[in-house]
């Protein structure tokens, strides 16, 4: 198989996150160096120069699910792995076991596999992955995920933010099977800004590796910001600990219904 041919890198992102475009990039090169894959950037009106790197402006930014609707049409590949300009890797890929996942996923037809597995399958398929169960929290996750295309124009719809489409495109990826989680991370990374503001640990990691931040951008956490998301970090910890089956009930009742930014 030529991967290549089938495969691609999508990285998600908007002309409002032009910011971090060259610290994504920079740590992209540098810990996946050895990426074959075709790379392309969402952007709406910028056109950065990133070595081996295609932009797709898309125009106004309408929203999150529009712009990747209009971006998928520019992409002949049918499988595109998705990448948050937010979500910066924090260390070295290893690109040979993350090609034969993603040839064993083409060659089997499956819809999706989530890489990160931070949600994991809870049903166990072969030593690569793990089901994802219809009903499953978040069984269309954003993070790290390995989409058909055709499969993720179907979970799309217009107008809806990154957080609509992991609560409602999960719903409807209901619908589909050939959903899977791998059992390992093979994408570790960094969450590095929070409603719109530098997450502070995050970014003491990322300059830590010597990668510039422009702070006159946007700002860093402040005290009580980050106390706040301190203590959604330890309700997701709990959260995780919920069967798999009974998290997106339980996520209704103490968290809501609908998503929130």
């Amino acid at each position: 198989m030529n991967l290549p041919e089938r495969c691609a890198v999508l990285v998600v992102t908007c002309d409002n996150y032009k910011d971090l475009w060259q610290p994504f990039f920079t740590l992209f090169k540098r810990f996946w160096s050895d990426c074959r894959l075709p790379v392309y950037l969402i952007t709406n009106f910028e056109q950065p120069a990133y070595e081996n790197v295609s932009v797709i402006p898309v125009g106004n930014d309408v929203s999150w699910s529009d712009n990747i609707i209009n971006a998928l049409a520019h992409i002949p590949q049918d499988y595109v792995f998705m990448m948050l300009e937010d979500l910066m890797l924090v260390n070295t890929i290893n690109n040979s076991n993350v090609e034969k996942v993603f040839m064993w996923a083409i060659e089997n037809n499956v819809n999706y596999v989530r890489m990160n597995p931070t949600v994991r399958g809870d049903v166990p398929h072969n030593e690569l992955v793990d089901y994802v169960s219809k009903g499953t929290v978040y069984r269309a996750s954003v993070v790290m995920p390995l989409f058909k295309k055709e499969a993720l124009l179907q979970l799309l719809k217009n107008g809806e933010n990154a957080w609509e489409f992991e609560y409602y495109g999960s719903e409807r990826a209901d619908d589909l099977d050939g959903f899977y989680a791998t059992k390992f991370d093979y994408f570790p990374n960094r969450n590095t800004v929070i409603k719109k503001v530098w997450e502070y640990r995050s970014a003491k990691i990322i300059e830590g590796m010597g990668v510039t931040i422009d702070y006159s951008k946007r700002r860093v956490m402040n005290r009580t910001e980050r106390f706040i998301w301190n203590l959604k970090l330890i309700r997701t910890f709990f959260f995780g600990l919920v069967p798999s089956g009974l998290r997106r009930t339980v996520k209704e009742q103490f968290v809501g219904k609908k998503p929130s930014m």
